[in-house]
Parts: C-alpha cells; structure tokens; sequence
C-alpha cells in the first residue's frame, strides 16, 4: 500500500512538473508576442499585460514557497496569514480575461490581438487554477474532515467577486491596505443593498459558475 502511494505521488510531480513547464513555454510564447506587437506597432498599448500576469504569478508564487517550506506554515498563524495573502491576490489569475473588452483598440490585426490578449489570459487561468489545485490541497490535509468543495467553490466565487471589484470599481489588492475604508464601504454596498447592485451578482454569480466548471478540467487527480 506505501509503495503504491509513493508511486502515485511520483506520478504526480512529475506530471506537475510537466504542467509547469509547459507553462512556462506558454508564458514566453505570451511575452514573444507581445515584443512582436510592441515592435510592430510602435506603440506600448499591451504592456499592461505583463504586470497583470505578474499579479497572476504571485499566488501562484505563494502556494510554491509553501510547499518548499512547510515547516514555514507549521504554526497556524503563519498559516493564515499565507493564505490570506493568497486569497487577496489569486482574483488577478481570471482577471485577465477581462482585458478582452479592449480587444477592438487597433494596432495590429484584430486577430493578432486576440491572440495576444487570450493567451497572457490563458496563463493567468493556468497560474490561478495550478496554485487553487495546490491550495485545496494543502488545506484538506490540515481540515481532513472538510470536503474540498467547501474550499473550492467559495474560492471560486470570490475570484468572481474580487474580478468585479478590479474591473467595474477598479480597485487593486493592495487596496485593502492602502485605502480599506473606501473598499469595505463599497463590499457593504454590494451586500446591504443586492438588487441596486444586481450586475455586481449576476458578474459574480457568471464567473464563479464558469470558473467551478472549467476547474475539474483542468486540474490534476488528487494523490
């Protein structure tokens, strides 16, 4: 039995480590044709990609450093500060998507553009979905007798939420250090007064559904 355990969970590191650099193929594909627009064009209209990528790396950065350093997260106030981190950043892995909206600003062939912005969107997605497969996974092994849906899903919708608040009310996540105040008046808005804020719902309620139907896609089987 252990040594088929071990066997599995070789099995999934290797296929893990496969995903990332595949990954990492797809993000210099991204970043090569965005250098090719930039040069085409003469103009730096997409850069705004790369640091919104970068923004989708960082949660994805924080569930790698946890994993290397357990030991790091042993103390469950370590614990949650990690994860609250990771919860304030992983809403920028879908956002992305949204720079879609800009598709029709000219340049370059609008089907170049498309595929500009889709792929940097694409990573983003990997990045987001890789490190929420790495999180849920981290926490059923520390609340076992949760089921991980009840992580999953809500993480989900919050993406969906935390998508609309970036977008619509243009927030970033650091303002919930920098500006907290304004931010929790508008979040109370939104929950006290639901119907006058129905396009923050239904948005929300869209991409958290979109995003829990494309997640048991692509994420890896559990060990």
């Amino acid at each position: 039995m252990q040594l088929k355990r071990t066997i599995r969970l070789l099995q999934y590191r290797i296929g893990r480590s496969r995903s990332q650099y595949t990954l990492y193929a797809s993000v210099l594909f991204s970043l090569a044709l965005l250098l090719f627009r930039i040069i085409h064009s003469g103009s730096y209209l997409r850069a705004s990609l790369v640091w919104n990528l970068f923004l989708a790396y960082v949660p994805f950065a924080v569930t790698r450093w946890i994993e290397k350093h357990p030991e790091q997260i042993q103390n469950r106030y370590n614990w949650y500060g990690c994860f609250m981190v990771w919860l304030l950043f992983i809403p920028n892995a879908p956002y992305i998507l949204t720079d879609l909206f800009h598709l029709f600003d000219g340049g370059v062939p609008l089907w170049f553009d498309l595929f500009v912005i889709f792929s940097f969107a694409w990573n983003g997605m990997m990045l987001g979905y890789m490190s929420i497969r790495s999180m849920e996974k981290m926490w059923s092994e520390r609340h076992s007798r949760w089921p991980a849906w009840l992580f999953t899903f809500p993480v989900m919708f919050l993406c969906g939420m935390g998508v609309y608040i970036g977008r619509f009310l243009r927030y970033n996540s650091w303002d919930i250090v920098k500006d907290p105040l304004t931010l929790l008046g508008d979040m109370r808005d939104i929950f006290l007064h639901p119907w006058e804020n129905r396009h923050a719902w239904a948005f929300t309620i869209c991409m958290g559904v979109f995003l829990s139907l494309m997640y048991p896609l692509v994420k890896k089987p559990a060990v």
